[in-house]
């Protein structure tokens, strides 16, 4: 199996539930939830590779043969009700998320879209399955596309744009907004990002280049380890740059596989690990290489939170996950904003009042709280 075919892989099962939220603009009171509206009539849009889609009314059955669409869906369009199928690698990321406790209904759907664990799409049971459109990865081109149109099918392709990571999911999240007709949610999701956006860039401005927290997130692999490389723009440690950090294996491409000895060179000031089965804080403090790091010495080495997806993948909580990581490397200097940025969030974007309970169950406090500075979240 090929190392380009791995990574996809990989990311469709991190990101199976990581774009599980949008705007929720009118609140309708504690653990109750709308559906979304939509238009009547023609819908016409545009696709992230640019191909224009015509449906003859907003899409009512979606069919998602990527592992991401089914839970950015959910979020934009309010509910889970307009999914028809979706990628097997998606469900048991609902099942860890709190999605499942707000739409139980979820894991009764279809997940048998694509052939074994792949992104080639099981033709006969997509159509079996009455979608009025086909949400597939274009990264894959016209291979995986072709024999869905060849079927009679509708198909809006995803794929990562020039802008970047976060230009890429508001994108995403528009066009599901654009083939109901309803964008009311993507565009508050755009909005929240920008509001924290800018927060942040106040709080950590005056940090100079030199004083910038050294990170890095490590995903337990079976026996190994692996790396979130990349840059400020890529998909896997775009938030650590946004959070006024600095990758330390950004020279590797994507999702990589390293050492311990790897890791123990880069010396991170911190260490992010990535919410994976199997990943606990003492694979990185009681390894006898790795718990030699600065990260693992002042006991800077956090599990990354679940909430509606997994933290640390592309995800409509990425302003939270930023501000969580901010919250994390400068305790001098950010506030203590996250807990009730959080519930606020949750409420406008799921309808869904969290208690502290809840919260904490997210922030994995009993996880965490082994960490240096955890109690910063703590209700207050």
């Amino acid at each position: 199996m090929n190392t380009d075919y791995r990574r996809r892989n990989f990311v469709c099962a991190l990101c199976g539930g990581l774009c599980l939220s949008a705007a929720f603009p009118w609140l309708v009171g504690c653990h109750e939830r709308s559906d979304g509206t939509s238009t009547n009539g023609e819908i016409k849009f545009n696709d992230l590779t640019g191909r224009e889609i015509v449906l003859a009314r907003p899409a009512e059955r979606i069919v998602d043969t990527m592992g991401t669409t089914a839970a950015m869906a959910i979020a934009v369009h309010g509910s889970p009700a307009r999914l028809a199928g979706i990628h097997p690698f998606t469900r048991p990321m609902f099942e860890k998320s709190f999605i499942s406790r707000i739409f139980p209904e979820v894991l009764q759907i279809p997940s048998d879209v694509v052939t074994g664990s792949s992104h080639t799409p099981n033709v006969e049971r997509i159509a079996g399955l009455n979608p009025d459109v086909v949400v597939h990865w274009g990264d894959y081109g016209e291979t995986t596309a072709t024999p869905l149109r060849n079927a009679g099918l509708t198909v809006a392709s995803y794929r990562a744009l020039a802008g970047g990571a976060e230009e890429t999911l508001y994108a995403f999240a528009k066009m599901l907004g654009d083939m109901i007709g309803d964008n009311s949610r993507s565009t508050y999701l755009r909005e929240l990002g920008n509001e924290i956006r800018t927060h942040l860039r106040g709080s950590l401005r005056a940090v100079p280049e030199e004083k910038r927290t050294r990170a890095l997130i490590v995903t337990v692999t079976g026996a190994g380890l692996s790396a979130s490389g990349g840059d400020a723009s890529s998909t896997y440690s775009y938030h650590l740059y946004r959070a006024g950090g600095i990758n330390v294996a950004s020279a590797l491409p994507d999702f990589s596989a390293v050492s311990s000895e790897q890791v123990a060179s880069w010396n991170p000031d911190v260490v992010l690990v990535f919410n994976s089965h199997g990943a606990n804080l003492d694979r990185i403090y009681a390894d006898p290489v790795l718990s030699a790091t600065k990260a693992a010495r002042t006991r800077r080495v956090y599990m990354l939170p679940i909430g509606s997806h997994s933290w640390g993948s592309l995800g409509p909580e990425d302003p939270l996950v930023q501000t969580w990581m901010a919250e994390l490397f400068y305790p001098q200097r950010m506030d203590r904003s996250l807990r009730q940025r959080m519930r606020n969030a949750y409420e406008k974007l799921f309808g869904w009042r969290f208690t502290d309970q809840e919260l904490d169950e997210v922030l994995l406090m009993n996880t965490n709280s082994q960490s240096d500075g955890y109690e910063r979240f703590f209700p207050t």
